[in-house]
């Protein structure tokens, strides 16, 4: 993010057809978010192994971070897709949803997102992508 330097440890694992789980450790002075998405949905989520509802979960998420980005578009936008739930426009590098600039530097031999730059008025949160599994 734009003025703070952090360096979370995150992972996103496809645990079947319909089921994902978001791990993020050190992010935002938090020890540990946890979310397990259905159909993209999100069914329940971990903030330092206290279980919240959805909507608990992302006002945590939202409060600790300040970002107003729903949780369900993580796994979409992390692929460097549009969620499909939302209106979206494409741009010349990738896309542009809910208010958010997605944009997207992919791995020239994988086709993976490598890098995501997530851009909304002075916000800027840079995910970088080491290794897809």
């Amino acid at each position: 993010m734009t003025g703070l330097k952090i360096n979370p440890n995150f992972s996103l694992a496809q645990l079947d057809a319909q089921t994902q789980q978001l791990k993020i450790s050190g992010a935002f002075g938090l020890g540990a978010i946890e979310v397990r998405f259905v159909g993209g949905q999100v069914q329940r989520g971990l903030v330092d192994q206290v279980e919240m509802s959805p909507t608990a979960l992302q006002s945590a998420f939202g409060d600790a971070t300040g970002l107003d980005i729903p949780l369900s578009v993580i796994p979409a936008w992390v692929r460097g897709l549009p969620d499909e739930r939302h209106r979206w426009r494409s741009l010349e590098s990738g896309f542009e949803q809910l208010g958010w600039q997605i944009v997207i530097s992919r791995a020239p031999v994988s086709g993976y997102p490598q890098r995501i730059e997530a851009i909304k008025d002075k916000t800027k949160v840079i995910l970088g992508i080491r290794l897809w599994q």
